[in-house]
């Protein structure tokens, strides 16, 4: 990093600490720090299962559900032998699944011709079911659902009630929670969890002191980051905040709605097939009853982990399950180990795609400049402004240390961080500053790198800076794989 004159420089920017390599990958900044994380890979995938009569439900949340009804006759599969766990249900498919479960009802045999559906009709018209859409031209909601099962149960109400009478009769637990805003009565209805909300309600009826716990029902770990929790429908998220302000791929399939517009507020919300998957940021916009949480003293979070309060202060970033959720914490060993970011996923998610590299890699970058800025207003000062210059010299450093393979602010032929800045237009400066990061995985381990280095941190959090541009770029066969820069940036003031 150079300064005008007056300012005292940050360390030399040339790598001096040793190569160290983790379990399965290799990790630096720039500077003079080095830092290995331990662990494997992050995403490990779920314990193996028999397989299943179905071919799309392996893993699947509702895999147990989804069996039971097929062995009741409630359900079936298609001729390609998959179950399609998330495709929507209309109204006329649920009554059928509903008749099925109650065979004992009154269903009159299809006649000659008639379509497959005409003779559930006329059995739920008969005994006065809420139904009224056979042509399957509305969307079909949870809320919808919870109407026929109390009916089926002998009891006619409103969406409101119907709801109520489920949550208070121990017929669901709620989506997130056992209240009618937890429950999700606007959601849309998906065959895996019509075949859940089934099985709930005979479970009950046979004696069971409450529905089985599953699916429709996420474990959150009492998380909560703008008001979303795991298992919300993506539906819920954008009534509750809007269309995203970005929307990011992700290493493991699912899209990031990336919400920036507020850094105080900044969000991350992972959705997949419809529902929230994972969570993550390191603004101050979480709720958890146990206080865990960006802020979150080495103590509070070491208490919810169940370490020590020494071994959590002598961990840059410490991954654990709880309560059904997997929880990453990105830690500030320069502030007493105090919490500075947080992930939280559903458990189950792992590498089973094959990620667009150069998809990510614009992703990082974003993400990156993202959580920089919520990281220097949660430190009093101004958020920076993104800058397509400062981002094209801060890429191209990354790819010329990834082809040439070298990890240095200086390139083999001599070229500093000022010429690189030239090269793109810019003509003075009152200041700039460069980090590098390479081998982690993700921009938030890339990120968390160099907060817990003083250089770095020092650099994002330069009070007289401006812009920001960040660069990241992956080469398959270099020694690191994964290659980070950002560039800092005041104009001249004279």
């Amino acid at each position: 990093m150079k300064k005008i004159p007056g300012v005292p420089p940050t360390k030399r920017s040339e790598f001096h600490g040793k190569r160290q390599r983790t379990r399965g990958w290799t990790v630096f900044v720039a500077l003079v720090m080095c830092f290995a994380f331990a662990g494997g890979n992050a995403f490990a995938a779920g314990s193996q299962q028999e397989a299943s009569a179905f071919t799309d439900i392996s893993g699947h949340w509702a895999r147990a559900y989804i069996e039971w009804a097929e062995e009741q006759g409630i359900a079936s599969g298609y001729t390609d032998g998959t179950f399609r766990p998330n495709l929507e249900v209309s109204e006329r498919e649920f009554i059928a699944l509903v008749f099925r479960a109650y065979p004992e009802l009154d269903v009159p045999a299809q006649a000659t011709g008639e379509p497959w559906y005409v003779r559930y009709y006329a059995a739920a018209d008969k005994l006065g079911w809420p139904v009224a859409d056979p042509e399957a031209a509305q969307r079909y909601t949870r809320g919808d659902a919870a109407r026929i099962i109390a009916a089926a149960r002998g009891h006619v109400l409103s969406m409101e009630d119907a709801v109520m009478y489920l949550l208070e009769n121990g017929l669901s637990k709620g989506k997130t929670s056992a209240t009618f805003a937890g429950y999700d009565a606007g959601g849309t209805l998906t065959r895996a969890e019509a075949v859940t909300f089934l099985y709930n309600v005979k479970h009950v009826e046979a004696g069971g002191l409450a529905p089985a716990s599953g699916p429709q029902e996420a474990k959150t770990g009492g998380f909560e980051l703008s008001g979303i929790r795991l298992g919300d429908t993506e539906s819920a998220v954008i009534a509750a905040l809007g269309q995203p302000d970005r929307r990011d791929p992700s290493a493991l399939g699912y899209t990031w709605l990336v919400y920036n517009r507020d850094y105080g507020q900044y969000a991350q919300i992972g959705v997949s097939a419809g529902k929230v998957t994972t969570l993550f940021s390191n603004a101050d916009a979480w709720r958890h009853p146990d206080g865990v949480k960006p802020g979150a003293s080495a103590g509070t979070a070491a208490a919810h982990a169940g370490l020590t309060e020494s071994e959590m202060k002598a961990k840059t970033r410490h991954t654990y399950t709880k309560d059904g959720v997997r929880i990453q914490l990105y830690l500030d060993q320069l502030e007493e180990g105090r919490v500075e970011g947080l992930l939280v996923e559903a458990q189950g998610l792992s590498m089973a795609v094959d990620p667009d590299r150069s998809g990510l890699a614009a992703a990082y970058e974003r993400q990156i400049f993202d959580m920089t800025n919520a990281f220097r207003l949660k430190n009093g000062l101004p958020v920076l402004a993104w800058d397509d210059k400062l981002a094209e010299a801060a890429k191209g450093h990354s790819a010329d240390m990834a082809q040439r393979d070298y990890f240095a602010h200086d390139s083999p032929d001599g070229k500093s961080v000022w010429d690189r800045l030239q090269a793109v237009g810019f003509e003075r400066y009152a200041t700039y500053a460069e980090n590098i990061a390479a081998g982690y995985p993700d921009a938030f381990m890339a990120f968390n790198g160099w907060v817990n280095s003083p250089g770095h941190r020092q650099n994002m959090l330069t009070d007289n800076l401006d812009m920001l541009g960040v660069g990241v770029v992956h080469e398959g066969g270099s020694n690191y794989g994964w290659y980070y820069t950002q560039n800092f940036y005041t104009p001249p003031w004279w």
